[in-house]
């Protein structure tokens, strides 16, 4: 997911060709594919292989932790419908005029995602219960 953003974001500029708006819709592809399989895996590790789902929830840090890959996916869902509509674009040139305001929202996705493995690791010392 990390690497999707970090692609996206040196991608990402105001006026981009065809062929970079294709790498931006491939990397945010990436992003939502790796991030639906964390999901998937962390509920998984959650009701089924971790410690039980009364250990996490009555932890405030996962609950912190959990809100923050919520948030993270609801931040990206800007910057997706933005990539998608520059995929039907017939122009050779594209002028993005919220360009400012995608790459702050993924510099945030970005933040954030490095404070969830801090936080998983807290939660799995025990830590907050």
């Amino acid at each position: 997911m990390f690497s999707s953003l970090v692609v996206e974001l040196t991608v990402l500029k105001k006026e981009m060709n065809r062929k970079e708006a294709g790498k931006l819709v491939k990397a945010d592809l990436l992003f939502g594919i790796f991030a639906g399989l964390t999901a998937i895996f962390g509920l998984l590790r959650m009701f089924y292989y971790g410690k039980g789902v009364d250990y996490y929830l009555i932890n405030p840090l996962f609950i912190i932790k959990l809100s923050a890959f919520i948030l993270v996916g609801l931040l990206s869902i800007y910057p997706t419908i933005t990539f998608l509509k520059l995929r039907k674009t017939k122009r050779e040139i594209i002028n993005l005029k919220q360009h400012k305001i995608i790459k702050l929202l993924i510099i945030t996705e970005i933040a954030m995602l490095l404070i969830i493995p801090l936080l998983a690791v807290l939660v799995a010392n025990g830590i907050g219960v």
